[in-house]
């Protein structure tokens, strides 16, 4: 198997199940995904006109890789085969300037597909994660990692702040 994008999706959601975690929303590379349900969080602002379903606007709107649940603890992780600094700066502001917006949709979708378990998001710990490739490994102690060897061995890095 090509060790690209779709090849961290699986090694990461193979090694998060087999570890207790509830995978809660993702989105394979490609935009398919016969597992999980996609995460929107789209710009309200930029959504303000008749159509039926505004989570369909594209410009604005911002898409998690996958959204993982366990003891407390919300993952929010963005994954690239290499440690990838725009994949740092899209969870930043997705946890910081839109952060009002991804806990309003967050707990929309909870409710709709019936993750009551992650709910009230106020008494979650929301843990931004960048997983990617072990030889791309880069030791940034800001960020929590996933750092996948091969499709069997997956380890989390930088997490032992966050309780993990």
């Amino acid at each position: 198997m090509k060790r690209d994008e779709t090849y961290i999706h699986v090694a990461i959601r193979t090694f998060l199940k087999k570890e207790g975690w509830l995978l809660i929303a993702g989105q394979y590379p490609g935009g398919s995904d016969d597992e999980l349900h996609v995460f929107n969080i789209f710009d309200p602002a930029l959504a303000k006109d008749s159509s039926p379903d505004h989570r369909r606007h594209s410009f604005g709107k911002l898409v998690p890789d996958l959204i993982a649940y366990k003891n407390g603890v919300l993952l929010v992780v963005e994954a690239k085969p290499e440690y990838s600094v725009s994949d740092k700066e899209k969870l930043e502001y997705l946890l910081s300037d839109r952060r009002e917006d991804f806990l309003v949709h967050l707990t929309k979708y909870a409710e709709e597909r019936g993750f009551s378990e992650i709910l009230p998001l106020s008494e979650r710990k929301i843990i931004p994660v960048l997983a990617f490739l072990t030889e791309s490994f880069t030791l940034d102690k800001d960020t929590a990692s996933l750092v996948v060897e091969d499709l069997e061995t997956v380890r989390f890095e930088n997490v032992s702040q966050y309780g993990i």
